[in-house]
Formats: structure tokens, C-alpha cells, sequence
């Protein structure tokens, strides 16, 4: 399996373990399973808008660490300068995600639990690694 691909296997596995891991709490607390409220509304709201920035961040973060790939090194090593990169981004991301599901669940706030873990899958969704990136495509 080529490096590119193995890096596209580890993108898929961390958006489906995000989609995965929203999709189960926000289930649990909407079918009753689960209810918190050991978190005050508010701190959620400042919190989760705050981090949901920190996840948009992570984004440019990314296109930044992209674009410092030196256009002629060598193929080997543009590759593994974006392997870096795109590792590091989806990680941002996901934790930015993880914490909203989280203080969400805490809150009893349902919705940010469907947020957080939806702004994290569909960032980490539209960064999928792609040769044509780094010039290799």
C-alpha cells in the first residue's frame, strides 16, 4: 500500500470514529440515556463558540503547514513533510470535536453535542489527504 493511501485509511478511521463517537452520545441523550447538566449553559456556549474557532483554526494551521512543503524536494520527502501536516490537522480537529461532544454532554446540550462532532467530521471530511496537494498527482 503506498504512503499516501495508508494516510487515507487513517483519515477515514479518524472521521468515522469521530461520526461514530457523536453519533452515539447525542443518541444516548436524546433517547434519555443519558442526562448531565453539571455544566452552566452558558460556559458551554463561550466554550464550545470558542472552540469550534480553535477547529477553523486548525484548517488554516493545515493549508499553512501545506504550503511551507518545499515544491522541489524530493517526492519521498514532500510526502512525508504532508503526512505531518495532514496527521497533525486531523488531530486538531478531532480534539476540537471531541471537547465540544464532550462539554455537551456535560451541559445536557444535545445540539452542541451534534455540532462539535459534526464541525469536526466535516472538516476533517474536506481534508481528506490528496496527491494533487503536494504536487504528486
Amino acid at each position: 500500500m503506498s504512503e499516501l493511501k495508508q494516510l487515507q485509511v487513517i483519515w477515514g478511521a479518524l472521521v468515522a470514529g469521530v461520526v461514530l463517537y457523536t453519533a452515539v452520545i447525542f443518541g444516548l441523550m436524546t433517547a434519555g440515556g443519558m442526562s448531565f447538566d453539571a455544566l452552566d449553559p452558558t460556559i458551554m456556549n463561550l466554550v464550545g463558540a470558542g472552540v469550534m474557532l480553535y477547529m477553523a483554526g486548525a484548517v488554516f494551521a493545515r493549508r499553512l503547514l501545506i504550503a511551507k512543503i518545499p515544491a522541489q524536494a524530493p517526492a519521498e520527502d514532500r510526502l512525508a513533510s504532508y503526512r505531518t501536516a495532514s496527521i497533525v490537522a486531523l488531530a486538531l480537529m478531532e480534539s476540537g470535536g471531541l471537547i465540544v461532544i464532550t462539554l455537551g454532554l456535560l451541559a445536557g446540550a444535545a445540539l452542541w453535542v451534534l455540532a462539535g462532532g459534526g464541525a469536526a467530521a466535516a472538516l476533517m471530511f474536506l481534508a481528506k489527504p490528496r496527491a494533487d496537494e503536494i504536487g504528486l498527482g
